[in-house]
């Protein structure tokens, strides 16, 4: 499973790092509620952020069940852990 969470990670840094100005700009369809919706990329982006920060007392919750530390959800310490690695 690790190995899996690290290689999906590396495939989203090198997305990310692959995306300029123009790429990030430029439109994509996005399923609204009354159909799809253009939006920049940038801007579906953020949202996605956004969605996964109101779940994590959710994943904190779950991962307390399956006894770990729901600390483990600092990304702040994951990336500086990564970045020592």
């Amino acid at each position: 499973m690790r190995r899996q969470c690290e290689e999906l990670h590396t495939r989203r840094r090198e997305y990310i790092a692959s995306l300029d100005d123009r790429a990030l700009r430029d439109p994509i369809l996005w399923a609204g509620d009354r159909g799809p919706v253009r939006l920049p990329r940038w801007q579906a982006m953020v949202h996605c952020a956004n969605h996964g920060t109101q779940h994590r007392s959710e994943i904190a919750a779950m991962l307390t069940d399956l006894g770990h530390s729901p600390g483990d959800l600092d990304f702040i310490l994951y990336c500086r852990d990564q970045a020592q690695a």
